[in-house]
Parts: structure tokens; C-alpha cells; sequence
């Protein structure tokens, strides 16, 4: 039986947001990327790549803080197969994460079966690796580069069957602006029985566990109202048995300098001065003292 390997070369260019062609700079040396944390998929262990990353969201609501080692990757993956009648006695998975640093366009990618090379925009750059091994190739970023300038590349995985083709288009992540200092606040907005408290949370860098919680007190009738803005985050409240206070949980993750507003309204029998109980936020690297509960001024 005959295995057929098709080859296609295209080539696309590498604009920049002001539409004008740029020339792809690329590395001389290539690397395999150390690997740490792993991904369990079927019978087989596809290790993570030892990036510190969060999902891209767009170069306007992500950046890139001072001094962070965090950075925001897109993702694709594709099965090719191949061989026997039906075209699927074989087949490989192929995963590709690009993002980018301060200084450089990331390109990661592995395969269940190992890859020969990679060829980008047409010209073979010399990466290979071993089967489930992430191989990594950079691409310097132009000097005075811009948030949203475009990253657009035509990528070939070649080897161990036939060929994998993504199109990437990437629009660059900027550095934040004046960076930031995490702060955590809280302000009483409305006093009666029909409540309202408002919490601002702000990181100095991206947390990928917070967990912002805290109570309400001597609540009445159905579900607070909780409004969250910022982030990718959940919220659930529970009543600890036994208890009329009502507890408020937002959880999820947050980019560096990402505010978070967390709007909370309710009803409560409490006649007195101190609506909420004390309220925290948690997660890795995070310290930030709690908010005792909030009082309003009458």
C-alpha cells in the first residue's frame, strides 16, 4: 500500500495593523520547550508548554504587565489521517499555542506523532520534535512594534504522514500602560431593606484561581442580584445552615491590571449600621488584606 504525502506551499504575509508589508525576521536556533504540567487526552499524555498563559481575549482588553512573565496564547489543533480505503488507517493530532512576549512571536507545536519541520510562509525553519514533545520556534517582533499590530503566518507541520496547515492571525498584545497595584475596596451604596454594596478588585498581576467571598447579612427573599464586570468569572451564594446571612462566592481568573466590579443588591430584616459581613480575596501570589464589613452612615 502506498502512503501519499501531499504537499502544499503557500506563502501569506506578515502585516502590520498599518497594512504595510513587513519582512519575517526568524531565529537561527530552535529549541524543544521544557514541559511541566500535563494534559490527559485518551491514552496519551500531552505535557503543557512551561509558559505562564492565559486565553487571549484582544489586544484592547489584554497587556502585558511590567516585570510579568504572563502572556496570552490562541490555540488550534487539527487530526489528520490517512491511509487504507477509507483514508483513516493512521492518524496524529497536531496542538499549536502562538503569543507573544516583550520581544518575540511564540510559535509552539506538538504532535502525537514526531514532526521534521516546520515551514512558515512557505520557508522550512528547521524545527522538528518527538512524538508528544512541544518544538518552539520565536520570531523577533519588528523594533517599535504596536498592541494590535497583526501576526498573520501560513504554517506546515511536516513529517510522520501528511502535512498539518494552520493560517495564524494574531493581533499583538501591548504592554499595560503605567502598570498598577493590586487593590481590593468596598462602599455601602444603599441602606434600607432593599441593599446594595459595590466591591472593586484590581490585580498587580493575572491570577488564574481568585476567589473573592464574603457575606450578607440577616438576608431575606430570593437570590441577591450580583452583577460582575471584568474577568472570566462565576458567582454562587449559599446560606450556611442555620444562618440568616447569605454567602456570596466569585470565582474564576483575571488578567494583570483587569478591574473587576462586583454590584451586589438584596434584601435584608438587619435595622442596623453593618450590611455585609467581612469579605476576602484569594489566589496564588495574592495578598491583600480583607474588607471588614460595610457600614453605611446614617
Amino acid at each position: 500500500m502506498k502512503k501519499i504525502i501531499l504537499t502544499v506551499t503557500m506563502g501569506i504575509l506578515l502585516m502590520s495593523c498599518s497594512n504595510e508589508p513587513t519582512a519575517l525576521e526568524t531565529s537561527t536556533t530552535a529549541k524543544v520547550a521544557p514541559t511541566s504540567k500535563t494534559l490527559i487526552i485518551g491514552s496519551t499524555t500531552i505535557p503543557a508548554a512551561d509558559y505562564s498563559l492565559f486565553p487571549y481575549v484582544s489586544c484592547i482588553a489584554n497587556c502585558i504587565a511590567a516585570e510579568s512573565s504572563t502572556y496570552f496564547e490562541k490555540t488550534d489543533s487539527k487530526i489528520v489521517s490517512w491511509g487504507g480505503l477509507n483514508n483513516d488507517k493512521f492518524s496524529k493530532t497536531i496542538y499549536i499555542k502562538y503569543f507573544n512576549t516583550r520581544t518575540e512571536f511564540k510559535l509552539l507545536v506538538l504532535s502525537t506523532e514526531k514532526f521534521a519541520d516546520l515551514v512558515i510562509n512557505g520557508a522550512s525553519v528547521g524545527v522538528g520534535a518527538a512524538a508528544n514533545t512541544w518544538g518552539e520556534y520565536s520570531i523577533p517582533l519588528e523594533s517599535g512594534w504596536k498592541a494590535c499590530d497583526i501576526k498573520s503566518l501560513y504554517l506546515q507541520v511536516v513529517g510522520d504522514g501528511p502535512q498539518g496547515v494552520f493560517d495564524i492571525n494574531y493581533s499583538l498584545v501591548g504592554m499595560c500602560a503605567s502598570g498598577c497595584e493590586t487593590v481590593f475596596s468596598g462602599k455601602a451604596i444603599s441602606c434600607s431593606s432593599s441593599r446594595e454594596a459595590e466591591y472593586t478588585f484590581t490585580p498587580k498581576d493575572a491570577i488564574s484561581n481568585l476567589k473573592i467571598q464574603g457575606g450578607l447579612t440577616n438576608f431575606t427573599g430570593t437570590n441577591a442580584t450580583v452583577t460582575v464586570t471584568g474577568g472570566t468569572l462565576t458567582v454562587s451564594q449559599s446560606t450556611p445552615g442555620g444562618s440568616s446571612n447569605r454567602i456570596i462566592k466569585v470565582e474564576g481568573s483575571v488578567s494583570a491590571c483587569e478591574k473587576v466590579t462586583i454590584n451586589i443588591k438584596w434584601n435584608s430584616s438587619n435595622s442596623g449600621t453593618v450590611i455585609t459581613g467581612d469579605w476576602s480575596a484569594n489566589g496564588i501570589g495574592l495578598t491583600v488584606d480583607p474588607i471588614l464589613g460595610l457600614e453605611c452612615i446614617q
